[in-house]
């Protein structure tokens, strides 16, 4: 490596720590209060209630975890039967 991309590469990761320092910087001084929260993620649920409606509909991922979680068990519940 010669000596201009030594310094190439110092200058890189020199703007790359300011940039972090900076973007710490931002979201330090961006972080809502609890009640603030709170407001942004009711408004979050009203708009997707209003898009989409209520309650969400689940995914299709969602559903086959479901399904392969019941019978997972069902397995389980006929290897130990109660009673």
């Amino acid at each position: 490596m010669n000596d201009a991309s030594k310094d190439d590469l110092r200058r890189w990761v020199a703007a790359r720590e300011a940039a972090a320092k900076r973007e710490r910087m931002i979201a330090r001084d961006s972080i809502p209060t609890p009640a603030e929260a709170f407001a942004r993620a009711l408004a979050l649920a009203a708009l997707a209630s209003k898009l989409h409606g209520w309650p969400p509909r689940e995914s299709d991922a969602d559903v086959r975890e479901d399904l392969a979680g019941y019978a997972r068990w069902d397995r389980l519940r006929a290897r130990w039967p109660v009673g």
